[in-house]
């Protein structure tokens, strides 16, 4: 009787220790992550570089030249050369190419991409800065952006307040009030992937051309003239992208600038043969 006591007592001792032990690595599997499919730490910020920006709606420059010839003469006047270009005739669109890589094993959602947009960056005292806040919802009506939309107390990169002197309506989203997410192709970083998406954008046509005016005279003179000229618009493109992951909360990553220059010329020709068209001569 006293052996069978003495063995009933070690085997529970044992089966405590094992469901001590049990509970103890369950506990530190909880509190790193380990067996529950969840990251043992805070994930990386996607790497984000802008591949190109593509302009891809344009004034043709002899709409440009009017444009600048009804700025200084009567419409009347002007439409002696020609027909006065509509608002829409001179429409500026362009697309962003961004690679995404996600160095985590885990997808990143995207919630929020701020957009920051400058023409002429060399000049000073100009309206010429635009950012704009696309809140990445499947239906943007539905999900008007946050409060915090395109903010945060990171140090380390740019949000919607550091673009506070940008013009109002310069740059916006093509399908602006009725965006969907397929204006941006891609919702989800997939784990360790890489991936492209496009942001189409569009400038507001009479602060771009008001912007030419004052920073480029020697170039509306020319087109005054009825000489011919390539319009050259320099720019720099930059931003933030948000994501939100569960756990740990909205996190962000900088999309770095990226420079170049659209050249209206090759637009306006058209891929034919020959340079470019003539100009009228306006006085």
């Amino acid at each position: 009787m006293k052996n069978s006591v003495r063995r009933f007592a070690v085997a529970s001792l044992a089966a405590l220790s094992l469901s001590t032990a049990g509970c103890a690595e369950l506990l530190s599997q909880l509190r790193t992550g380990q067996g529950s499919g969840l990251p043992v730490r805070a994930p990386e910020p996607p790497r984000v570089r802008v591949e190109q920006v593509r302009l891809t709606r344009a004034p043709r420059n002899e709409h440009i030249a009017m444009y600048f010839c009804t700025r200084v003469a009567p419409p009347i006047v002007c439409s002696i050369f020609g027909p006065i270009p509509t608002r829409d005739d001179l429409q500026f669109q362009f697309t962003t190419d961004l690679d995404f890589e996600n160095p985590n094993q885990i997808p990143l959602p995207l919630v929020e991409v701020l957009a920051g947009f400058t023409i002429f960056p060399q000049a000073t005292g100009e309206q010429n800065l635009g950012a704009v806040c696309l809140n990445l919802c499947e239906d943007p009506a539905s999900c008007p952006p946050a409060q915090n939309a395109c903010r945060s107390d990171q140090r380390d990169i740019r949000t919607i307040d550091d673009f506070a002197r940008a013009s109002v309506n310069f740059l916006v989203g093509v399908a602006t009030g009725q965006q969907r997410f397929e204006n941006l192709r891609i919702r989800t970083l997939a784990p360790g992937a890489h991936t492209r998406t496009q942001v189409h954008l569009q400038l507001d046509p009479d602060a771009v051309l008001r912007v030419v005016e004052h920073v480029g005279n020697n170039v509306v003179q020319q087109a005054q003239r009825g000489q011919q000229v390539r319009f050259e618009i320099p720019y720099r493109f930059e931003g933030t992208v948000w994501l939100r992951v569960e756990n740990f909360g909205r996190f962000a990553a900088s999309i770095p600038p990226f420079t170049g220059t659209w050249q209206l010329e090759s637009l306006a020709n058209n891929g034919q043969q020959g340079g470019q068209p003539g100009f009228p001569r306006m006085f």
